[in-house]
């Protein structure tokens, strides 16, 4: 798999706090904007509209984090780690209950899809027919569980980070197109795609464990606003 260079451009350091920012406002519209006494519909659409342009970052993030680590064991590990201290926030935050059975914060659907990677990638050098039957079901199971495990963007979330595996040879114009209309049906998803045609294929400044933590420590700071307010 090819990775990308360019003289300019943008750092994945960069992507994940375009990612982050965005993903905040979207959760602070969901757990602590409607508890306002000034509440405005118009405020809160717009602000849920500039989070849609999170998700496809983090899933196109992933995917480099996936070529691009030296032990994707413990990448796993730590998204599956990240996804369990996560719960009660999310709960919080996105529910109001601090127990909720339905509904799986987004880490469980990174590690859905970076588990499927995993899978996909020990059978890429199987081209019989049989290898490609098996890639399929693999890719239905897995966004089968994405659905009946309720997890975030559920069966669309797995299947979007196997696209962009799948997409990372292509020419950029033709991946970007193709995402932008994958995304489409979120009107304001697609421009994502804007910082993601200008990455790099730089780190950047890594500060790994402080990207990890942002998600439950914002999470469970709007999930005690939320229960204080509510």
């Amino acid at each position: 798999m090819k990775t990308i260079t360019k003289k300019y451009g943008i750092s994945a350091a960069v992507l994940k706090w375009i990612a982050v920012v965005t993903m905040i406002i979207d959760h602070f519209a969901v757990a602590v904007y409607p508890q306002f006494v000034s509440y405005e519909y118009s405020v809160y659409y717009i602000m849920r509209k500039i989070g849609r342009i999170a998700f496809p970052i983090y899933c196109f993030l992933l995917v480099e984090g996936f070529f691009h680590t030296k032990n994707v064991v413990k990448y796993f590990r730590n998204c599956f780690l990240f996804a369990i201290l996560s719960e009660i926030p999310f709960n919080m935050a996105i529910f109001g209950k601090v127990l909720y059975p339905r509904g799986q914060n987004v880490y469980f659907t990174l590690c859905i899809g970076l588990a499927t990677l995993m899978i996909l990638n020990r059978l890429k050098e199987r081209q019989a027919p049989q290898y490609m039957l098996l890639r399929i079901v693999i890719i239905v199971l897995a966004a089968g569980a994405g659905q009946i495990l309720d997890v975030d963007y559920h069966w669309k979330g797995v299947l979007f980070i196997i696209m962009f595996y799948y997409m990372r040879n292509m020419q950029e114009w033709i991946r970007n197109l193709v995402g932008i209309c994958a995304f489409a049906y979120e009107v304001t998803a697609p421009l994502a795609f804007i910082p993601i045609h200008f990455y790099n294929g730089a780190r950047g400044r890594q500060m790994k464990y402080l990207f990890y933590a942002i998600y439950p420590i914002h999470l469970l700071i709007f999930g005690l606003i939320r229960l204080y307010l509510s």
